[in-house]
């Protein structure tokens, strides 16, 4: 009864999965104190805030660069950045097919229009190989997210980057700390977007953003578009007079000043996050049927997510899919939860399969060759959302591997699996099966079939 599986009315490993991560972020007296001086300095409001400038300075300097902007989220980093840099309503952007909406999102908010592009497999990040057959004469930039934390092979995008005179933007939500050839990636694009929200590995107490810029000038336009395309001056009178285009992106002095600990701890944090990834790793080597995380050579993870691939074809099995979700539902069972984390690739999400914006088919509709988001051109994204999984019910991957026995407790859950495996494989072929990216709703409370307004 030991080795039976829960799935099949076994003992479950864990009984209360919660058990198995850590509550994050990870905040100590430093982080209390912090906050209790701005409280009793009354310092609520963050235009002109000594915390919101203090931690640009900061910010700006643990990255070896010169001009750092804080906002409300990192998505409105990434919006910021675009703004920043100077790319249009129109004009056309490279984005990774695999990521948190708020990558492509934040396209949209600058009325551009997403170009997707399919991924690598091993890294899950861009693939700079299917970069090239996207640019056209309207592309102006390129977003590279470094997914999960492992860092994107910036070198080849640089590379053409500079041959067809685009600007580079670096989505750093999920890798703060992480390195490629040595360097902290954020500090290779011409702007980098960071977020700073509770469940990143760089985090505060609720929703935060930064961006890095090269120049002054891209500085400066960036906190015009913070709040409502004013020019404030520090230590001068607010005039009131809008100039362009602005959003009220104000970052909270409460999540600048937690951020400032946060990072005062967070090389050593970064370690301990870095060492306990590849123990787990290396763990899981013993199941020839599981492959880790891979990262570039010359590069060094971050682990924000521990997504690992499940090779069914270890047992002549050539159903990924139905092997994943037998592998899922059973890990489940066990109380030792993961998950998809994203279901779909980003060009199948409604929003642009049905170029539903801002109305009048806007931005699309201001190039004259139509922009198509087609499932079967992302064949990488597809392989990766059906045959992969993140380790985890909830939030970052950190908050588990710094949780003192969880690595163990999943690779015992893992050592049932592997004993029981004719098991699963009998299970996997009798599931009434269906890839995750069919499973989106048609439907909601505010749209109906066709997806226009309910009005």
């Amino acid at each position: 009864m030991l080795n039976k599986l829960a799935l099949f009315g076994g003992n479950p490993s864990v009984h209360n999965h919660s058990s198995l991560r850590i509550s994050w972020p990870i905040i100590n007296n430093d982080d209390y104190f912090s906050i209790k001086k701005v409280f009793k300095e009354k310092e609520f409001s963050g235009r002109g805030s000594k915390e919101i400038i203090n931690l640009e300075k900061e910010f700006a300097n643990f990255h070896g660069v010169s001009y750092a902007t804080a906002l409300n989220s990192g998505t409105a980093a990434l919006h910021t950045a675009l703004v920043s840099l100077g790319i249009k309503a129109g004009d056309e952007v490279l984005v990774t097919s695999f990521s948190f909406i708020a990558s492509a999102m934040a396209i949209l908010h600058n009325q551009s229009i997403p170009v997707f592009v399919d991924i690598d497999p091993n890294t899950y990040n861009i693939a700079p190989s299917e970069i090239e057959k996207h640019i056209t004469s309207r592309t102006k930039a390129i977003i590279v997210v470094h997914m999960h934390g492992i860092p994107a092979e910036l070198n080849p995008i640089i590379a053409l980057c500079k041959k067809y005179n685009l600007k580079l933007i670096e989505d750093v939500a999920q890798a703060p700390g992480a390195r490629y050839h040595g360097k902290l990636v954020g500090t290779f694009g011409d702007a980098a977007a960071f977020s700073l929200m509770s469940q990143k590995n760089l985090a505060t107490c609720g929703e935060a953003g930064i961006l890095i810029n090269k120049t002054l000038s891209q500085k400066n336009r960036a906190e015009m578009t913070r709040i409502y395309g004013e020019i404030i001056k520090n230590k001068e009178s607010r005039v009131y007079n809008s100039f362009t285009l602005g959003w009220n992106y104000t970052l909270n002095p409460l999540q600048a000043t937690m951020a400032r600990t946060q990072l005062k701890k967070f090389n050593n944090l970064t370690k301990s996050i870095q060492k306990k990834g590849k123990k787990f790793s290396n763990a899981l080597k013993k199941f020839h049927w599981i492959e880790t995380p891979k990262t570039p050579v010359n590069s060094e993870s971050v682990y924000h997510f521990f997504r690992i691939r499940l090779k069914s074809e270890m047992f002549g099995y050539k159903n990924g899919g139905r092997f994943r979700q037998a592998i899922q539902d059973a890990l489940n069972a066990e109380g030792l939860n993961v998950r998809h984390y994203q279901n779909t690739p980003l060009p199948c999400h409604p929003v642009f399969q049905n170029k539903e914006a801002f109305g009048r088919g806007l931005p699309w509709s201001l190039n004259k060759e139509k922009v198509v988001y087609k499932i079967s051109d992302y064949p990488n994204t597809l392989n990766v959302i059906e045959n992969t999984l993140v380790i985890g019910a909830i939030g970052l991957s950190p908050s588990y591997l710094l949780c003192e026995g969880t690595i163990e407790k999943y690779i015992k859950g893992l050592n049932k699996i592997d004993k029981n495996m004719n098991l699963i494989l009998k299970y996997a072929d009798n599931l009434d099966y269906i890839p995750p990216w069919e499973k989106i709703p048609m439907q909601s409370d505010s749209y109906n079939s066709k997806y226009e307004l309910l009005l």
